[in-house]
C-alpha cells in the first residue's frame, strides 16, 4: 500500500485485533465539516454504519482488490427491490476486508473490470441511494472475518488537522430507582448506590472512545470503532454490548458507563477522545450519603 500510515489496533475487553491494515481516503477531504454522517453517529433507531460524505467528488478504490459486487440503482440488477445503497460498488480486499462504496450518482468502472488498483476511479459520488439530506457517497469497511463493520477513520490516514476537541458537558446520572440528577464539576451530593451515567451528546463529530474511573479505579471504556450484531442489532463494544438504545437514551444524552458510588467522598474522572487523538478529560467531586 502507498502513501499511508500503519495503523494497528487492539481491542482488549474482547480481546479481538483489528486487521493490520490501511486504506486510503476513497474521496479527497480537508475538513470535518466535510462529512455527513460520522461512523457511530445516531441513524434513525440505529448507528450509523459508514461515514458519508458531504460533497460531491470523484471516487477512487482505498485498496487494491477484486470486485464482488457491483449495483445499479437504475437496473434490476438485484431483482425487483431497488438497491437502498444506489449505484454501490464492493470490493473485497486482503485480510477478509471489503469496502463498500455507495450512493454514488455514477459507476465509471468498466464492467469487465474485476480486478483494481488502490487509486483507480470507481465513479463520481451523488445521492442514488435512500439517504436523509443531502449526503454523497457512503463509505464502509466491513470485517467478513469476525463479522464486525470498522470505523474507517482509524484506517485512513489522519489527513484533517483542523478539528475542535471533544466535549464533555451536562453529566447526568440515573439511580436504579430512575430518579434523575444533574451533577456539577463544583460538587453534588448522592445517596450511595448503583447509578448510569450520561454525558451530552457531541455537538459535532462522534466519539471514539470514553472512559470512566471512580476513585481512580477504570469501571468502564467504551470503544466506538467498530459495530457487533447481536441479536440482529448493531452494538458498540465496552464490559458486554451496547444496542443503540442503551447509550442514547433520548436526543440529548450518551451513555457513558455504570458506577457504584460508596457512602464518603467520590470522584468521577471521565475521558472523552476523538478518532483524531484529541481528549478532554473532566473531574466531578460527589459526597455520597
Amino acid at each position: 500500500m502507498t502513501h499511508k500510515r500503519f495503523f494497528s489496533f487492539l481491542i482488549f475487553t474482547f480481546f479481538i485485533t483489528l486487521p493490520a491494515i490501511c486504506v486510503d481516503w476513497p474521496q479527497i477531504l480537508f475538513e470535518t465539516d466535510s462529512i455527513c454522517s460520522f461512523f457511530g453517529s445516531p441513524k434513525g433507531d440505529t448507528y450509523s454504519n459508514s461515514l458519508q460524505f458531504l460533497k460531491q467528488d470523484a471516487v477512487t478504490a482505498a485498496d487494491s482488490g477484486t470486485v464482488l459486487i457491483r449495483m445499479n440503482a437504475d437496473t434490476a440488477d438485484m431483482g425487483w427491490f431497488q438497491s437502498t445503497l444506489g449505484n454501490t460498488i464492493i470490493l473485497k480486499h486482503q485480510n477478509d476486508i471489503m469496502t463498500v462504496y455507495g450512493n454514488m450518482d455514477s459507476i465509471v468502472l468498466d464492467s469487465n473490470t474485476t480486478d483494481v488498483i488502490e487509486g483507480n476511479l470507481i465513479g463520481e459520488s451523488g445521492a442514488s441511494g435512500w439517504q436523509d439530506g443531502f449526503c454523497s457517497l457512503e463509505f464502509q469497511v466491513i470485517d467478513t472475518k469476525v463479522k464486525t463493520i470498522i470505523n474507517p477513520l482509524i484506517l485512513m490516514p489522519h489527513t484533517i488537522t483542523t478539528t475542535e476537541l471533544p466535549v464533555i458537558e451536562n453529566l447526568t446520572v440515573r439511580a436504579e430507582s430512575g430518579t434523575i440528577s444533574s451533577i456539577t464539576p463544583q460538587g453534588s451530593k448522592l445517596n450511595a448506590g448503583i447509578y448510569s451515567l450520561y454525558i451530552g451528546r457531541q455537538p459535532k463529530g462522534m466519539t471514539y472512545r470514553t472512559s470512566v474511573a471512580v476513585n481512580g479505579a477504570v469501571t468502564e471504556t467504551i470503544t466506538y470503532n467498530m459495530l457487533k450484531q447481536e441479536n440482529n442489532r448493531l452494538c458498540f463494544m465496552g464490559k458486554r454490548n451496547y444496542t443503540y438504545e442503551e447509550i442514547f437514551t433520548d436526543e440529548n444524552l450518551q451513555f457513558i458507563a455504570e458506577v457504584i458510588l460508596s457512602k464518603g467522598k467520590n470522584t468521577i474522572s471521565i475521558t472523552v477522545s476523538d478518532v483524531f487523538g484529541k481528549e478532554k478529560t473532566a473531574t466531578y467531586s460527589l459526597e455520597v450519603n
